[in-house]
């Protein structure tokens, strides 16, 4: 019981942070022209220095093979829930499905996945998460891109995919990892690097915060098919994940921390996508605040019962 608490203390702050940012917007002082600016700073340069600062450690093989564990695991059940979404939603009209589909493939792992696995297994554990969150961007920028976008969208993709924040990271740790320089950087460049990646945490709630504020309560939570895509993106996944790591045998901490990133809810791009492509954007932030809230519940269960 005691990780289940931890889980739950680590998610009740990250709650108490959203509400913050649900005040600030309600009160008018994070307005949709705030909350694109912070995402600004989230996306360019907090995610990328907390994901750089993870490669900040020394070589193994060990680490290679779990990084190879991570990878495949990730692209299974990225197929697998492509493969499901598309079943399970097909009967929904052409604005919805795609909402509903990309909410269910697609959580937000980067934004809030990383900073709890921060708090929980610190840069290890961000170290292996970092690898899930690529992996997503590589699915989200071609098939989520796609699912939403008419032919026109399919140009650019591949450098959209290449060139994400994420990925460039990604580029970078890597490169410190192989090169070994990470151990030789001077504590004090470490410690900026990681002074700016902690801020992912806060910032990421605080903008869905502001996000969720705009909606109306009432309405958000009366729509069945919100609670139905987050059941899908909350629990079932996240469990379908858990069985498939215990029987491929699956290391216990790149697989802890895959169930974890598949555990978050749904993106924030859900949004984002809705309203680029003209499909249905209130369904949209719908799902994203539902998913949200209710993650407060099923996080620490899910971990619970993975630990």
């Amino acid at each position: 019981m005691e990780e289940f608490y931890i889980v739950l203390n680590q998610v009740i702050v990250l709650f108490l942070i959203l509400l913050v940012g649900v005040v600030a917007g309600k009160s008018g002082i994070l307005n949709t022209a705030g909350t694109k600016k912070l995402s600004e700073v989230l996306l360019y340069i907090s995610a990328p220095m907390m994901i750089i600062n993870s490669f900040f450690i020394e070589f193994s093989s060990e680490r290679l093979i779990n990084i190879l564990w991570v990878i495949g695991t990730s692209v299974l059940m990225f197929f697998i829930a492509i493969l499901l979404s598309s079943l399970i939603f097909k009967g929904f009209s052409e604005k919805i499905n795609p909402v509903l589909r990309f909410s269910a493939i697609f959580s937000n792992c980067g934004y809030m996945g990383l900073p709890l696995i921060k708090s929980l297994f610190g840069d290890e554990g961000v170290f292996y998460g970092s690898f899930y969150v690529v992996i997503l961007n590589i699915f989200l920028w071609s098939y989520g891109y796609l699912m939403f976008g008419s032919a026109g969208a399919k140009q650019n993709v591949l450098k959209k995919v290449l060139t994400t924040p994420a990925v460039v990271a990604l580029y970078v740790g890597i490169i410190i990892y192989l090169s070994g320089i990470g151990m030789a950087v001077p504590n004090a460049i470490k410690s900026a690097v990681s002074a700016v990646g902690d801020m992912t945490m806060p910032l990421s709630m605080l903008i869905t915060g502001g996000i969720i504020s705009t909606a109306k309560f009432s309405e958000v939570i009366a729509d069945w098919r919100a609670y139905f895509a987050a059941s899908i993106r909350l629990i079932f996944m996240p469990l379908l994940a858990l069985g498939i790591i215990l029987l491929a045998g699956v290391p216990k901490l790149p697989g802890i921390c895959v169930i974890m990133s598949i555990a978050m809810p749904a993106a924030t791009n859900t949004s984002i996508f809705s309203e680029m492509f003209d499909k249905d954007s209130v369904l949209a932030s719908k799902c994203v605040a539902i998913s949200t809230l209710l993650s407060i519940i099923t996080i620490p269960l899910i971990i619970y019962i993975s630990v």
